[in-house]
């Protein structure tokens, strides 16, 4: 693991959750903004692909339409990047423990109203009809707690809309790319999830699960960049390698076989 190189990984052989092989959650301090150095080492910064705001707003529009929604909760906010999308057409909350995130989101948008915690947000009444994980759930060294936190946020019926990393990822498994499974096992990601991982998680959790389905936020450039570079960023270092044309047959391709890089998932709360 890239934070502690001492540390393996093991994999669940029934469901393919993959955690690492011993307790890291000492490294970790999300009110400090830890989870935000992820690209220490890896050249600083790194730009995340830029359709995803846009494939997250269609997706949830589209789940709108069928359940009539009007409030909605992003649990892990950062910044505000989707709450200054939803902001415009939903009543919108926030919870993100990150003291210097928070305070740039509340300035982004006066509208929302973000908190630190779980606690700090029930302790104001928050109910909503639907929450957001944006690559959240595979932060939590206690899932069970923390869902039923989640639980507690909704009202009856409610919406819990998951994106997360695969575990079954192609650069970690067909393409075992050493770097690659360096750079995403870390002390952060206790949890690196497959399909099957989650659903039984949020069915444990009393959680009715509505939609499984995978994306493929990364390029072949940035697949290509790792196997022959060692590091990530392709996806904008050679962004006009190929036609779009290849790009989405490609991102298609590894969405049918399971091996894309991220799980979208809507479950609904259940009394």
């Amino acid at each position: 693991m890239r934070d502690n190189p001492t540390t393996g990984v093991s994999e669940c052989e029934t469901c393919g959750l993959v955690t690492p092989s011993e307790d890291l959650s000492r490294l970790v301090d999300y009110s400090a903004g830890t989870m935000h150095d992820w690209a220490v080492g890896w050249g600083g910064e790194i730009t995340g692909p830029k359709d995803d705001s846009n494939r997250r707003l269609e997706a949830i529009h589209q789940l709108e339409e069928q359940f009539r929604f009007r409030s909605i909760l992003d649990y892990g906010c950062g910044k505000g990047e989707m709450l200054s999308q939803f902001s415009s057409r939903y009543k919108t909350y926030g919870v993100e423990p990150d003291t210097s995130a928070r305070k740039f989101a509340t300035q982004r948008i006066p509208s929302a109203s973000i908190f630190d915690s779980y606690d700090s947000a029930q302790n104001h009444g928050v109910q909503v009809e639907a929450i957001t994980l944006f690559h959240v759930i595979e932060h939590f060294y206690l899932p069970s707690l923390e869902l039923g936190n989640i639980r507690n946020l909704l009202r009856p019926e409610g919406l819990l809309i998951i994106e997360t990393p695969n575990s079954f990822d192609a650069l970690l498994t067909d393409y075992e790319c050493a770097e690659f499974q360096n750079f995403t096992y870390w002390s952060h990601h206790p949890m690196l999830h497959s399909r099957k991982s989650l659903e039984l998680l949020l069915e444990r959790n009393r959680f009715r699960v509505l939609q499984g389905e995978g994306a493929q936020r990364y390029s072949l450039s940035n697949h290509l960049y790792w196997l022959s570079k060692a590091a990530p960023g392709g996806h904008v270092i050679w962004k006009d390698r190929f036609t779009d044309e290849t790009l989405k047959s490609y991102a298609q391709d590894l969405i049918k076989s399971g091996g894309c890089d991220t799980l979208w998932l809507v479950a609904q709360k259940i009394d």
